[in-house]
């Protein structure tokens, strides 16, 4: 073979191996394109839920006089209708339920309970009524200790001295919330959760609610819808713990980190269930025909110990109030 051959027959092996790799960077890019539009135009991934906690059980709410089926119900939402599952903000498909810590006596639960009564200034003994609940009681005051949980319950005859100024609602609660830290037992999430002030018939007198901060920007709701688990009776102010009627702490610690998912159940589905009797009405309306003016979701709180912290449907109107559950039937245990 010539030079001349042998040059040919590399310029056409280079030329070959050129239009190769053109070809090979076209395809290549092509591709690219086409798949990241495939992709682009796939189905979302349809999330589903882990149901980790197994079948729940059904809300602890408090039994109601009636029954929501009593009603009949118009919709007078801001849209005239229901919120939209998975569209509206709020009101994802799936849900968190959180455990909630249960916490027991311990050695030194006892003497916690004799320090939080010197608090109150109560200095005789304890009343043991059985192994986890101590009554304290020295003249017009009353305090009745949970040693499992620390959870209590305050009271004190009322003496009236003089006429009293209420303060400002922001100075009250802030004030309350500094007795709760005088008395140890201000947790964090009770700084920046919703609080309510009811001034009371009784002259002077004020009831004070705090409930822990919202989780998922859903509220905490309790059995009453206007008073919290932890809430105090207060004559004049209450930056005096003298002033106190009552106060009622029962607090159960949400752990946030530890939680399973679940399928929400649609508002339409949840309306269904209060026209069929299967809410509860917190706020009693005086007539039977309601209107529903807000739909909103929140967590409820049980006075009573339950392991999971569960998602309800809120509907409100003009003096009516009905709490719902928020999880799919299938994923309930229904009552016996």
């Amino acid at each position: 073979m010539t030079l001349t051959q042998t040059a040919v027959l590399v310029k056409r092996a280079i030329t070959i191996s050129i239009i190769i790799l053109v070809i090979g960077i076209v395809s290549f890019i092509s591709y690219r394109i086409w798949y990241a539009y495939y992709l682009s135009n796939l189905p979302p991934v349809e999330e589903k839920p882990d149901t980790k906690f197994g079948l729940l059980p059904l809300p602890n709410f408090s039994s109601s006089a009636v029954s929501t089926s009593n009603f009949s119900y118009s919709l007078d939402t801001i849209t005239g209708g229901l919120p939209k599952v998975g569209v509206d903000p709020g009101f994802e498909k799936i849900i968190k339920v959180y455990f909630v810590t249960q916490t027991f006596a311990t050695l030194l639960s006892p003497d916690k309970s004799t320090d939080l009564a010197q608090k109150f200034d109560i200095s005789t003994p304890p009343e043991i009524i059985n192994e986890t609940k101590y009554n304290f009681k020295d003249k017009d005051k009353t305090l009745s200790v949970n040693l499992d949980n620390g959870n209590f319950s305050y009271t004190k005859q009322a003496s009236v001295s003089g006429i009293l100024k209420p303060d400002e609602d922001q100075k009250i609660v802030a004030d309350f919330q500094q007795t709760l830290s005088n008395l140890g037992i201000l947790k964090e999430d009770l700084k920046n959760g919703r609080n309510k002030i009811i001034f009371l018939k009784e002259p002077q007198t004020i009831q004070i609610s705090l409930w822990p901060e919202a989780i998922d920007k859903k509220p905490i709701f309790t059995a009453d819808f206007n008073k919290s688990l932890i809430t105090a009776t207060v004559l004049g102010n209450a930056d005096n713990l003298e002033n106190y009627l009552s106060l009622t702490f029962t607090y159960y610690p949400i752990d946030t980190s530890t939680f399973a998912t679940y399928s929400l159940k649609t508002a339409e589905v949840a309306f269904e269930d209060l026209k069929n009797g299967k809410g509860t009405v917190v706020v009693e309306p005086e007539k039977p025909q309601v209107s529903i003016t807000s739909v909103s979701l929140g967590y409820y709180l049980s006075e009573n110990y339950s392991p999971y912290l569960q998602p309800i449907y809120v509907f409100e109107g003009p003096s009516f109030v009905s709490y719902v559950t928020a999880i799919n039937e299938q994923f309930q245990a229904q009552a016996n």
